[in-house]
């Protein structure tokens, strides 16, 4: 296996608690240098991680160290600076979400990454989760059919109106509303959107709440599926993100129903029947293990191995969390804030 050497920019709380524990847990890979805003933190990570050097410039960094790949986890106007940088010098990146903070540079990213023969890719984790994955093997080896519809719930503690975080300022609504979309909306809309086709029909409704939001989107596709997004703040800080749950419903009359990042139920076209008869059909029930690797469970370590694994190989698949990818989940999520904008639905 060919080894890697990679170079790490943003020492925040995201990095450390996930990112860079998935990178500690990868094979292979030498970690050369570490990148923060101050020389502390920097030489911090430096001590808990075991990288080489600490930097504060991570221009000098990437052309001194010439690394195979770069991770940078911080907020999207870095994210974006950094993914044009290593784009240009023909170095594939990993950022966090979002990469950049408008539709304009979604297009940029992926410009560059078409012009240089380069890739990156966005930490959609939801995607690579444990629960996620096992969805994916029913839909290939199962026979259910052509999705027909489903729904994603996701309710979470903020971003609340005053939270101007991720270096978006702004608590008008509609500054708060882009906001909440970068920062919330991203992961659920993106995951909706990788089982649909063609996107023809986006329909957002909001509702402004004091200092909460509630946001429903349905998306429709070219081939009629449908999926709707429910998404709110209702939720009192100190709860994280308190739910996350999906519904899959087949052609064929299966069902899939998840539960957070720990379960799923599997309910086949054809009811399985119990040892004793009763004339009611079982499911099937699937679960992460309780004291499994958490990091494996929310994605962020398969994220990780998958990214490594694409820069090993010379290419990454279009298929999942890929910048075109990222373009697609930007333009569903600018439609929908230019539809609240403009006060009256688009398609």
């Amino acid at each position: 296996m060919k080894h890697l050497k990679v170079c790490f920019i943003g020492c925040g709380d995201h990095a450390k608690r996930f990112i860079l524990p998935a990178l500690a847990g990868a094979e292979h890979v030498t970690l050369s240098a570490i990148c923060a805003r101050t020389r502390e933190h920097a030489e911090a990570a430096v001590a808990r991680t075991g990288a080489r050097r600490a930097c504060t410039d991570y221009r000098e960094m990437i052309e001194t160290e010439n690394p195979d790949a770069v991770f940078v986890v911080g907020p999207p106007k870095l994210q974006f600076e950094t993914g044009m940088f290593c784009l240009a010098h023909r170095i594939p990146f990993f950022s966090e979400k979002p990469c950049g903070s408008s539709l304009e540079e979604a297009e940029q990213l992926v410009s560059a990454a078409e012009e240089n023969g380069c890739f990156g890719q966005v930490g959609f984790m939801m995607r690579h989760s444990a629960v996620i994955r096992e969805v994916r093997k029913i839909m290939a080896n199962e026979p259910v059919g052509r999705l027909e519809y489903g729904t994603v719930k996701y309710f979470t503690s903020g971003p609340y109106r005053s939270d101007e975080i991720y270096g978006m300022p702004g608590t008008d609504d509609l500054s708060w509303l882009w906001r909440y979309l970068m920062v919330q909306a991203v992961h659920p809309v993106n995951l909706a959107a990788s089982f649909l086709g063609e996107i023809r029909e986006i329909v957002p409704e909001v509702r402004f709440a004091g200092e909460n939001l509630l946001l429903e989107l349905r998306l429709t596709d070219a081939e009629g599926c449908r999926f709707r997004v429910l998404l709110h703040t209702f939720v009192a800080p100190g709860y994280g993100n308190l739910k996350f749950e999906t519904e899959l419903f087949y052609a064929n009359r299966g069902m899939i129903f998840t539960d957070a990042f720990h379960s799923l139920e599997y309910y086949p076209p054809e009811p399985l029947r119990p040892y004793q008869e009763s004339g009611n059909g079982n499911s099937l029930h699937w679960q992460f293990a309780s004291f499994g690797n958490n990091n494996v469970k929310m994605g962020y370590e398969t994220e990780v191995r998958y990214f490594l694994d694409c820069v090993r190989n010379g290419v990454q698949p279009d298929s999942l969390t890929t910048l075109p990818d990222w373009l697609k989940t930007m333009n569903i999520l600018n439609t929908a804030f230019q539809t609240v904008k403009k006060g009256n639905p688009i398609s």
